[in-house]
Formats: structure tokens, C-alpha cells, sequence
């Protein structure tokens, strides 16, 4: 498929739920901007994250390529080979910045930023935190970066004498648990909406726009931190939502029949520490749907400045989250673990003359597809080595028949640290069933079709035998395909011979 060189605007939310998004009316949330999108462009409604955590799942998206590929499979370390997709923009004239939570810097005193500090525009490399001096290049990825981390946003509260809003540091939405994570406790933030980081990293955002060179089509990227937990936000978004509106999920809690890490892991204590009953988690969910509201409206304003300017017709938008959030099901807290509330997430588009309007597409997307699609869009080649698909077939086919010739996805973890107590697990699906391989510990098969909340692990389900033996054999392929490290543990556990 070939285009023109359209701009291209990317707004990436964190940790988000699909049903989140209004349009699809499981919830009471409401999106009307991201509704808009997807009424005018497609929405891929059962996509899946190549990882559900943070730095995986943003290293597979912007290189098209599974975390294991990348050696990134924690949110330790740094992606080992740059990304193709802002080369390639940029050898055609692309105008590249980005705002908000990269997640993608190297940790601590990285060896790839000694001695570069002053190259880099950099004034120190300080505890995970690149401290900028103005806009910076980020291992020359982006044109301009901005707004990475916590601390940029402090500094800009402090010179703006503004009480510090970086939502982390407050202790009341922490666990006393070591290692300190945030908690499904809901708490009102005392600022207006303008205020808060998720409205800076828009600014930005809305700056690079309003700034950017007019001689060149453009790549932007808005990453907020929310509706990542802690939940504190400001009003009207604490309040918008009535905890009584929020149903138990039929998958609340502990469930029968899955490994035992699922059961020591570090994210179910968090969960009993919250609480076993339902009654605590809905203001919980209230207030994340509040913030998703928040993040649509942040959305709304870069849509809005599209199209004071007469070019959101020129421009692909593509709205999505890298990971989703467990928030109770299967009695857990946060992500992780290889369960639909943290593995699928929103993804959609709109091109006018490129992709149809309307589209509610049931193909079996990753968002290791995005890289490819965007490179077939501009007629530039798809590396070999390149794990992603096109999705240019779905623009114009809701049923996506073309793409889906191969229908499987994958999705991968490794544990954080041995306090985390799980197992690193590899998981393929072609959306009727799930096959998920926990390494040294129980397999779980699901029928999604007709449980997709996942209570009952068939993977001894004789009657489901065919379909189990065809997914680990794809398994197998894929992990073959792509070098995984886990590959010959996966054939002597999951396929003896």
C-alpha cells in the first residue's frame, strides 16, 4: 500500500483497559474523543501487548520485534538495537519528537551516556532520571524529547510554584511492601486537571505541534502515565464515577485451576492486602475510569489543535496503551501475569482515504504490527527480521481475511526479581483459544470463545487435545523463528518427544 507521506500522531496511554473506551459500551466510561476516532477510522478490539509490562511492551511496539528478541523482558536495562521506524521516518524528510513517559532510557548511570552528557545536552545522568537542559535528543531515536520522568515535571512545579504533583512520591498510594509499588487505593489530588503531569506531557505535545518545522510532515508522540496506578487525580475526574455503577467481574478473585505462581506472586498479596471482597475495589475501578476520561480529554486536545489547523485529515492518528491492568480478576493487582484484563489493549486509527470508516475489527493484532503497518503505509521495505505484520489488509476488510492467513500472536514475561514469585511464561493465541506454557510450572489452555473470562483451564481437557497440540506446535515455530532463549527448556517440558 502506498501514500503519501502523511503526519503522524501517536497517543499512547499507560496500563489502559479496552472496555475502558465508550464506544464499545461495556462500561459506564466515557471517551467521546477516542469514540470519534474509531467511529471514523478502525478499532482492533481483541489487540494484544507482546508484553504486559511497561519497557517490554514499548520495546516490542517501536521495533516490531517480541521482547526476548530485543533482550528486554524486564523494566531493567535498555533496548539493544534502535528502532527502524524513526530511521526511516526520518530519511524521508520526518519532523520526529516526543513527549511524555519513554520507559526506554537505560537505568542508573547507563555506559551508552558516560562522556556524552554535553553531546546529549544532558547535565548529569542521576538515579534513572536523565536530567535535560532543555530539549534533548534520546539515543538519537527523536528529533526532540521531552518529559520522561518524574523528575522534568517536578522541576517544572517547583519553577512554577506549584506544590510537586508526580503522583509516585505520595506515600498514601504506596505499599508498605518492599519492593514499594503502587496500590489500588483511590485518593483525590489536590491540583486542577492543567496541573498534573499527564496535562504537561500534553503541553509538550501540543508545543512540538504548534513549533514544529511547517516544511516537513511530522511524527509526535504523546505518552502519558495514566491511568497507571497510583489513582490520584484531581477533580471532576475523582468523582465522576459512581462505585455503585461498577459490577463484580465474574473472574474477581482467586480462580481454581491455575499455577502456582499465580498464587505466591507479589501482586497477590497486594490484592489481599486491598481486599478479598469486591466492596474496596469498586471505588478503584470508579476512579480509573475517571482517569481514562481525564486521558481522553487530554486526547481531545491534540485532535482539537489537528483540526483548528485543517490538517487532522492529513494526519494518521493512532490512539493505544502498551499493557492493560488485572485489577482484582483472578485476584490479582496490577499486570504481568497472562490473563486478557492485562494483556489486551485499546488500539485505533484513522487515515481518511487510507482506512475506512467504522471498522470494528476482530483480527488477532500485536502491537509488534504497528512498525510494520506504518512502513507499508509509506511504501518504505519491512526488514526481514521483522516479526510484525502489516495490518494494511484490515484498513479496507473488516473481516481481515488477508491478515488473518497466520492467525496466531504471542506474548511474553520473565519474572522482576526472585520477591516477585512467578515464573517466566510464553503464551500464544489465535483468539479462540489461549495456550500458555508457565515454565516448571502447570500449562493453562482456554477456550475464549466460550470463556472468556478464563475460569477453567482445559489443559487436560481431552476433548481439547487438537487444539492444544496445535498450539504448542505454533509455539514452537515461533519460538524457533525467533531465537528464544527459552526455546529448548519449552521442547523438553511442553513437547517431549
Amino acid at each position: 500500500m502506498s501514500t503519501d507521506t502523511p503526519n503522524i500522531l501517536l497517543i499512547m496511554s499507560d496500563q489502559q483497559r479496552p472496555e475502558t473506551l465508550g464506544f464499545r459500551g461495556q462500561t459506564p466510561c466515557r471517551t467521546p474523543n477516542i469514540d470519534r476516532l474509531a467511529g471514523e477510522g478502525i478499532s482492533y478490539d481483541r489487540a494484544l501487548c507482546p508484553s504486559p509490562l511497561c519497557m517490554p511492551a514499548r520495546a516490542g511496539f517501536f521495533s516490531g520485534k517480541y521482547p526476548h528478541q530485543l533482550g528486554l523482558l524486564t523494566n531493567a536495562g535498555t533496548i539493544k538495537e534502535p528502532p527502524v521506524l524513526t530511521d526511516e521516518l526520518r530519511a524521508l524528510g520526518y519532523y520526529t519528537a516526543y513527549a511524555g513517559k519513554w520507559h526506554l532510557e537505560p537505568p542508573g548511570q547507563p555506559k551508552a551516556f558516560r562522556g556524552r552528557e554535553k553531546e546529549l545536552g544532558l547535565d548529569d545522568v542521576h538515579g534513572g532520571d536523565i536530567k535535560p537542559k532543555g530539549e534533548r535528543v534520546i539515543d538519537r531515536w527523536f528529533d526532540v524529547a521531552e518529559g520522561q520522568g518524574s523528575y522534568d515535571y517536578s522541576v517544572w512545579c517547583e519553577e512554577n510554584g506549584l506544590p510537586d504533583g508526580w503522583t509516585v512520591s505520595d506515600p498514601d498510594v504506596r505499599t508498605h511492601r518492599l519492593p514499594s509499588m503502587s496500590i489500588p487505593k483511590p485518593k483525590r489530588q489536590e491540583m486542577p486537571p492543567e496541573h498534573t503531569y499527564d496535562a504537561w506531557v500534553t503541553d509538550i505535545a501540543l508545543r512540538y505541534l504548534r513549533e514544529r518545522p511547517r516544511d516537513q510532515p511530522f511524527f509526535i508522540v504523546s505518552s502519558t502515565f495514566g491511568p497507571h496506578p497510583p489513582f490520584l487525580i484531581p477533580e471532576p475526574y475523582y468523582s465522576m464515577y459512581d462505585p455503585a455503577d461498577v459490577p463484580e467481574p465474574p473472574n474477581f478473585g482467586p480462580q481454581p485451576g491455575k499455577p502456582r505462581a499465580v498464587e505466591s506472586s507479589y501482586y497477590r498479596q497486594l490484592f489481599l492486602d486491598h481486599g478479598e471482597t469486591w466492596e474496596p475495589w469498586r471505588k478503584s475501578m470508579a476512579v480509573y475510569w475517571g482517569y481514562c476520561t481525564m486521558i481522553d480529554d487530554l486526547a481531545g486536545k491534540l485532535i482539537g489543535a489537528l483540526e483548528e489547523e485543517g490538517i487532522l485529515d492529513e494526519t494518521l492518528v493512532i490512539f493505544l496503551s502498551d499493557h492493560g491492568e488485572q485489577m482484582g480478576s483472578h485476584g490479582l493487582w496490577q499486570k504481568m501475569m497472562p490473563y486478557e484484563e492485562g494483556l489486551r489493549v485499546p488500539f485505533v486509527m484513522r487515515l481518511p482515504g487510507a482506512i475506512s470508516p467504522g471498522i470494528r475489527s476482530q483480527a488477532n493484532v500485536s502491537l509488534v504490527d504497528f512498525v510494520p503497518t506504518v512502513l507499508d503505509m509509506l511504501d518504505r521495505p519491512v526488514p526481514d527480521d521483522m516479526i510484525g505484520r502489516s495490518l494494511t489488509p484490515t484498513f479496507t476488510d473488516p473481516s481481515g481475511a488477508e491478515f488473518q492467513e497466520d492467525n496466531y500472536r504471542f506474548s511474553e514475561h520473565k519474572p522482576l526479581g526472585e520477591w516477585h514469585n512467578v515464573v517466566e511464561w510464553r503464551l500464544v493465541t489465535d483468539n479462540e483459544y489461549k495456550y500458555v506454557w508457565n515454565q516448571g510450572d502447570m500449562d493453562e489452555l482456554y477456550h475464549l470463545e466460550t470463556d472468556p473470562h478464563e475460569l477453567h483451564n482445559r489443559i487436560d481437557d481431552l476433548a481439547l487435545s487438537e487444539a492444544q497440540a496445535r498450539l504448542k506446535a505454533r509455539m514452537a515455530a515461533w519460538m524457533e523463528e525467533t531465537d528464544d532463549p527459552l526455546q529448548a527448556s519449552y521442547l523438553e517440558e511442553a513437547m517431549p518427544q
